[in-house]
């Protein structure tokens, strides 16, 4: 397979941090999924606890602020089935509260990479598996709307390409050490999976691993 010709223009990154993110909203909505009035989006809300746990930025907790705190993001989850119960919601009104977000990013460049589409753990793991062990050649390569994703391995390095279909410019083209980043998804997926098995204990149902066809049978 020939070197793909984007990568000799990417720029060098000492490291990515991967982490797996829970969602966290403030607010829970029990209106109906099409309101009349389009006050009632802010109306029809009623207050979210946020989970107890120290984080560094309020709209999610990463999997790594979540371990030895797994009680706590799943009472953060329970309020919320407590809420559509009450309001008679479906899972399909409240799915959104359970999805997740790959993160790779280097804080010091702020420079991330981003997978937009990608809500449950079985799409995000594709890329996780693939990065974990995929040494040389073609990584990973997905495309929807808005949005391109290649990646590649090579020569010890792996080379992200991300950028709009439509648009020629490329949003993100890096490339950072591989062992690094291997070792860190190695432990992501390891400690992900815990979660996630810890999480369903607690709540009687997985939410979070893979799209949810059928209403979900929560515990009492």
């Amino acid at each position: 397979m020939p070197t793909p010709d984007w990568l000799p223009h990417t720029q060098d990154l000492p490291s990515l941090q991967a982490n797996l993110c829970f969602l966290i909203h403030d607010r829970f909505y029990y209106g109906p999924d099409h309101p009349a009035d389009p006050n009632d989006l802010e109306r029809l809300t009623v207050p979210l606890s946020a989970p107890r746990i120290p984080v560094a930025h309020a709209t999610v907790v990463t999997a790594a602020e979540a371990l030895g705190h797994e009680r706590e993001l799943a009472d953060y989850y329970r309020q919320i089935v407590r809420l559509a119960r009450e309001h008679g919601r479906p899972f399909n009104s409240i799915r959104h509260c359970f999805w997740l977000r790959l993160w790779l990013w280097n804080a010091d460049r702020q420079t991330s990479v981003s997978f937009p589409w990608y809500d449950s753990y079985s799409e995000i793991d594709r890329v996780l598996k693939a990065l974990a062990e995929t040494d040389s050649g073609e990584v990973f390569y997905d495309v929807e709307q808005g949005w391109d994703m290649k990646i590649h391995a090579q020569d010890g390095a792996v080379y992200f390409l991300e950028s709009d279909p439509d648009d020629d410019d490329a949003q993100l083209a890096i490339r950072v050490p591989r062992e690094p980043l291997v070792q860190q998804v190695r432990a992501l997926r390891e400690s992900a999976q815990a979660l996630i098995a810890r999480l369903t204990e607690e709540l009687g149902a997985d939410v979070w691993t893979s799209y949810v066809r059928t209403e979900p049978v929560f515990k009492p």
